[in-house]
Order: structure tokens, then C-alpha cells, then sequence
């Protein structure tokens, strides 16, 4: 087992951090992994369960494989033998995870991506603009007089704006610089490129099996790639409750790869020796240990390599951490007594360094390759003496330093009812209904066997009566037949009603009642059911804004990286795919320079039971020509409150121009009749 280690001085130059002060930062990172934050100075956490643990039990019962710990002695006799009723893992968990995420992909759908630039200039002139623009409405009549005279003056370069309030809300949502387009496109581009819905979707989904989900952001090849990673191989700080990790001073990855994965890499190879070269191409299953070590394994049951059906796996732990990196200049006086700073010209140490991010992987404990300096360092808008790291991670409600999933919420409910259904199980098992028993002794000349014959479809059951070991006593109050009643004990319907509790309990827990998931036994007027679904969407909404806020953060942080890499191509022009196909974008210097927030907004798209009423309306107006068949498919098809909007306008007009082009032909027919009668009255005059 390896000892816990403290991270390695960052305060030191840049020429002392080599390769084993790379490994021993990998190898802090690494042992962070699967670890628990004491926040109440107790000796030992053995008592709970490690994070990691917990994932992966939390994702067994999302497949419906979940192992029956806590009801285990339930299927077993005295003798430690199986009873005949067969244990069946339920999957309510599993369909309200579903429900979840359902939900998601609906907000996901529909995310609209806005781009502002923050800088202090840009928002200076922004505000002069707006200035302008009202001092023009203020002033309009001498504006006239001079668009008489040939002056023009439209300080937002669009239409005349009447009211100060549409200025404003121009200014506000409308009106982007250059640079804040080129950005808009590029945010948009990424989202594309990297197939969003998918992506997100599968990161919701960690997040409410794992309770965490994390997102690494990298340039490759010119473009910036996402790549979503399992909560179980996830790294993060968890020495700060903050659920967006915001303060984090680490993080990091595990990836297992063969031998052959590993030496398929370029990033790996250019930093390996030809024997390091030679030595992963000979591990194999049987010499794994003595050419890797004996410390296969980490205090945290991080495994560094294993046998994996015959093939070598090796774990292979990506690390970033925040690090200081030395400012090679000190402060020095001139001739004249000033004081400025200027580059060291000797190999003494400087007292002035730059927050910086670092990066490495560690290769099975043993081989460190891909290690340096991070590239493409985006730092914070409202602190650009910070930085952040390449791995976002959202972690909700996040307390003490742990935080727990949906799933590990509902999982103790889920076994409480397929302990019940066992029950249930057991119970139908032994229903054999109404069992008849024959005395042999009152069959007179009949023989048992015969009787036997004769009843065997009914299910009687021959016995001597004296099943106790008396003697057999031939008194006449002795029956013929028995009857025993073996028929489904009625106390199963309470058992079905607890199963019903666990269930609501469940439900609760979410949020996500019957009504919700259209599971309810029974007709529910509409308004009722629509207020029962918007009140339980109060109570998960927390998830919903945190994980929309997570995935603004990370598209920032994404869209700033990718601009910091646009800085070093040689051409200014770019290509991009956006949600329109493909298009050329011409890179400025404002643009370089420039810092974008990212703001998410979700698209006002049409629930279920807004679409019922607005098809309703719809089909009101086709009855009454308003409008024709292919207007309400284009209705009914809209996804959104503003794609419905537009296709009611453009409907509307279409009709509008249609009464106006009839009224004029009338009125043409009507002005050609009138002067073909006075043509008559003329002639015949």
C-alpha cells in the first residue's frame, strides 16, 4: 500500500521541475482519488461507504442488476439453502432516472447560447452608443431636418427607434459588436461539432447516478473537443464545498488502456524512452508485477493495473493542477534612481510568480508522459491572476465535502419494495386454493388407488388419519373428505399497500408524482394535472438551474480556451459548422483580446398540455378559414412558443394578404362592371 503524499513545492524554478516532480504531483493528484473529506475531525471514516463504491453499486441498479444485500437472509432457509421463490430486481429507480431525463433533453433541446464581451472598453462603448441613441429620440425633429439636408446619424447603425424602452431592449438583447458575433458563432460551433444533445444528455445522466459529472474541455487539431467522463474515473477537489469546484486545486482522469492503446498515442510515445518503449510492449498478464512493481494498488483502491480476461490493463491517471510558475525578473534602479523591473541575468531565485496550470500522466505508477506546462490557460473574467482548469465539474447540493446522488436517494425505497414483491412472491406460491384430504378408511370396498384415478384432477390428497401416530380410530363422525383451505392469504393487500408507500415515498423524493409520469390510476381533470405537475417541478428545479448553469460555465470556459488558441494561427479567417451549414468567419484583433461570458437561456418550447389548447385554437381558426391544413401542421410540428409564434404571424398575414388581394380584385370587377353599364347607358343614349 502506498502512503497518502503532500503535493511537491510549486515555489521553485521552472529548471528544478523534472520528470520526478512531475511524477510526485501526478502521484498527489492520483491519491485523491476515491476519497473522503473529514469534515468533523473524527479519526476514521470507515463507517461509510467510499464514493466510488457507491457509483458503481448506484449504477447496478439503474441496470436492474443490482445486488439484494440489505434482504439477502430472505432467500435463504436455516441451512443457508435457496428457497424456491426466485428474487426479481424492480426497476421503479430505473423508470424515474428515464423521467429525469426526459426532462433534460427538453432543456437541452432547446438551448440557446448568448455571448457578451466583458471587458471594460466594450461595455464603455456600448453605453455611449445607447447615449446617442437616446439623445436622437430626444431630439428627433432636428434630426429630420438634418436627414432633409443629406446628415444622417444612426448611432446603432439599424431603424429609428421611437420609445427610450425599445432602445433599451435593443441594447440589451439585440446589438453585438463584431467580435461578440464572431463569438456567438463560435459558441454555436461548438456546441454543434461536439454533438451537444448526446453529450449533455449522458453527463445529466452521471449526475443522477453518480452525483457528480465532469466535462474536460482540449484543443485538438485546431478545434476544441469535449469529452464527458465516467464519475467512477473522475478526480476532484473535494476540500471546499462548492458545487461548481469552482476553487478547485486539482483534478483529474483515469483512463485504462492495453499496452497497444497506450503505444498508439503520440502524446505518450514522444515522451517515453526507447527501453520505457520496449518494456509496455513485453507486460503481459503473467509479468505484469514484476516489471511494473509491487504496489499495484493505492490506499484509495486506485488499482494501477490488472488482468483483464487475459489481457494487461493499465491505469493511465491525467492530472491538472493549479501550480506557480516563476516570473524571471526583479525590480531594479537606474542611473537615475528609478525603480523598474527587468528580465534576471543571473541564476538566483525570483520572488515573483504567476498562478499557471500544470498537467501529466501517470502511466501504472511508473511512467510519466504528455507532462508540461497546460496550453490554452483561460483564466477568470473577474480575477485574471486565477485560473481555471480544464475539468469542469458540477457536484449539486454539495456538503461536508461529499455530495449524493438521485440514485443513492432512492435506492434503500427500491430494495424496501423488491423485498416486498418477494413477499408477495411467497405467498402466490403457496395459494393452492381449496385442498381436498380423503380418509382411505371410509372408501369401503373401493381400493385408494382407485379413488385416486377417479380424483387425481381435482388434487385430493389420501391420508390414513392418523398422521399424530395414534391408533386409528373407526368412529362415524370420521369424513370421508377434508377440505383445507390453501388460498392467497388476504393480508397480501397489505402488503401491496406498503409496497404503494415505498413507492409515493420514492416519488416524493424527486418530486415526480403519478400525475407527472402518466401513471395515475384514474381520470384527472386537466388544471388539476397541470398544477400538480408544475408544483413538483419546484422541487427538483435546484438540479435543473445547477446543471444549466453548469453547462454556461463550461461552454465559457470552452469558447474562451478555443479563442486563446485562434490567437496562434498564421491566417485570420476561419471555418466553422454552426446550426446553418458552414461559414467563413474574419478574426480581429478585438476579438483576440477580448473575454466572452456565456449565457444559456432555455428556448420557451410547448409542453404537452400548452400544445393540447393551443391545436384546440388552431383548429378553431382552420374551421373558420383563418387559416388551412398546412398552416396547422406547421402548428402543430413547432417546438416552441417563438418558432409557434412566427408560423401564427406568417399565417395570419398570408391570410390578411389573401383578403386584401380578393378585396381588390372585387373591387376591380366592381370598377370594370360600373363602366361597362355607363359604356351601355352612353350607347344607347
Amino acid at each position: 500500500m502506498i502512503a497518502l503524499r503532500d503535493q511537491p513545492n510549486q515555489f521553485i524554478p521552472e529548471i528544478q521541475k523534472d520528470v520526478k516532480w512531475y511524477m510526485d504531483s501526478l502521484r498527489y493528484v492520483a491519491e485523491k482519488y476515491n476519497t473522503q473529506q473529514n469534515m468533523l475531525g473524527y479519526q476514521s471514516t470507515a463507517t461509510f461507504e467510499k464514493p466510488v463504491d457507491e457509483m458503481l453499486r448506484m449504477f447496478t441498479y439503474y441496470l436492474g442488476k443490482q445486488e439484494n444485500r440489505d434482504y439477502y437472509y430472505k432467500t435463504k432457509d436455516e441451512d443457508n439453502c435457496d428457497l424456491p421463490s426466485v428474487w426479481i430486481n424492480g426497476q421503479k429507480l430505473t423508470s424515474m432516472i428515464d423521467f429525469m431525463i426526459g426532462n433534460a433533453i427538453k432543456m437541452i433541446e432547446n438551448i440557446e447560447p448568448s455571448v457578451r464581451a466583458t471587458s471594460e472598453a466594450l461595455v464603455s462603448k456600448k453605453n455611449e452608443i445607447l447615449a446617442l441613441g437616446m439623445l436622437k429620440i430626444k431630439y428627433q425633429e432636428i434630426f429630420d431636418i438634418m436627414s432633409q439636408k443629406g446628415v444622417e446619424f444612426t448611432p446603432t447603425g439599424m431603424d429609428e427607434f421611437e420609445l427610450p424602452e425599445d432602445l433599451r431592449k435593443f441594447m440589451m438583447y439585440d446589438y453585438k459588436e463584431y467580435s461578440e458575433v464572431v463569438a456567438q458563432r463560435l459558441a454555436e460551433d461548438i456546441l454543434h461539432r461536439n454533438k451537444f444533445i448526446e453529450k449533455y444528455k449522458q453527463a445529466f445522466l452521471y449526475l443522477l447516478l453518480g452525483g457528480v459529472c465532469g466535462i474536460e474541455n482540449s484543443i485538438k487539431n485546431g478545434r476544441q473537443f469535449k469529452e464527458i467522463i465516467l464519475p467512477y474515473n473522475l478526480i476532484w477537489d473535494n476540500s471546499v464545498d462548492d458545487d461548481f469546484n469552482n476553487r478547485a486545486h486539482y483534478c483529474g482522469k483515469i483512463d485504462w488502456l492495453t499496452p497497444g492503446e497506450i503505444l498508439a498515442k503520440p502524446e505518450y510515445i514522444q515522451h517515453l524512452t526507447p527501453q520505457e518503449i520496449d518494456e509496455i510492449k513485453t507486460v503481459n498478464t503473467q509479468t505484469m508485477d514484476k516489471m511494473l512493481g509491487e504496489e499495484y494498488i493505492t490506499s484509495n483502491k486506485l488499482r494501477w493495473w490488472y488482468n483483464y480476461s487475459g489481457v494487461p490493463k493499465m491505469a493511465c491517471v491525467t492530472g491538472y493542477w493549479v501550480g506557480y510558475k516563476e516570473l524571471r525578473y526583479e525590480q531594479v534602479k537606474d542611473q537615475y534612481g528609478n525603480e523598474h523591473f527587468a528580465k534576471m541575468r543571473t541564476r538566483t531565485n525570483s520572488k515573483y510568480f504567476v498562478k499557471t496550470i500544470y498537467k501529466g500522466t501517470l502511466i501504472a505508477n511508473k511512467y510519466v508522459v504528455d507532462y508540461g506546462e497546460a496550453n490554452n490557460i483561460v483564466r477568470r473574467t473577474d480575477d485574471p491572476t486565477d485560473v481555471q482548469l480544464p475539468i469542469q465539474i458540477f457536484l449539486p447540493n454539495m456538503v461536508m465535502g461529499e455530495t449524493r446522488s438521485i440514485a443513492s436517494r432512492l435506492h434503500k425505497h427500491q430494495d424496501r419494495i423488491d423485498y416486498l414483491n418477494h413477499e408477495i412472491t411467497k405467498m402466490t406460491d403457496r395459494a393452492k386454493g381449496k385442498v381436498f384430504i380423503l380418509n382411505k378408511h371410509k372408501l369401503g370396498s373401493a381400493t385408494a388407488q382407485d379413488v385416486l384415478n377417479d380424483f387425481q384432477r381435482m388434487g385430493i390428497h389420501i391420508t390414513d388419519g392418523n398422521m399424530t401416530g395414534e391408533d386409528f380410530n373407526n368412529a362415524d363422525y370420521n369424513k370421508v373428505v377434508e377440505v383445507v383451505d390453501m388460498t392467497l392469504d388476504p393480508n397480501v393487500q397489505q402488503i401491496i399497500a406498503l409496497k404503494r408507500e415505498e413507492e409515493r415515498i420514492m416519488e416524493e423524493i424527486v418530486n415526480v408524482p403519478k400525475v407527472a409520469m402518466g401513471q395515475q390510476a384514474g381520470y384527472l381533470g386537466a388544471k388539476t394535472q397541470a398544477g400538480t405537475i408544475a408544483q413538483s417541478n419546484l422541487g427538483t428545479a435546484y438540479l435543473y438551474q445547477g446543471f444549466i448553469q453548469f453547462l454556461e460555465k463550461d461552454l465559457q470556459y470552452s469558447l474562451n480556451q478555443y479563442k486563446i488558441s485562434l490567437m496562434d494561427l498564421e491566417t485570420d479567417t476561419i471555418g466553422l459548422v454552426d446550426n446553418r451549414g458552414i461559414e467563413y468567419l474574419q478574426l480581429t484583433e478585438e476579438f483576440q483580446f477580448e473575454d466572452f461570458g456565456v449565457y444559456i437561456k432555455i428556448k420557451d418550447f410547448v409542453d404537452e398540455a400548452a400544445r393540447e389548447r393551443l391545436l384546440a385554437i388552431a383548429q378553431a381558426a382552420m374551421q373558420n378559414q383563418m387559416i388551412d391544413m398546412r398552416d396547422y401542421i406547421r402548428i402543430e410540428t413547432a417546438k416552441t412558443y417563438t418558432e409557434l409564434l412566427k408560423e401564427l404571424e406568417y399565417a395570419m398575414d398570408k391570410k390578411d394578404r389573401e383578403r386584401k388581394q380578393e378585396a381588390q380584385r372585387a373591387q376591380m370587377m366592381q370598377a370594370a362592371q360600373m363602366e361597362a353599364q355607363m359604356a351601355m347607358q352612353k350607347e344607347l343614349s
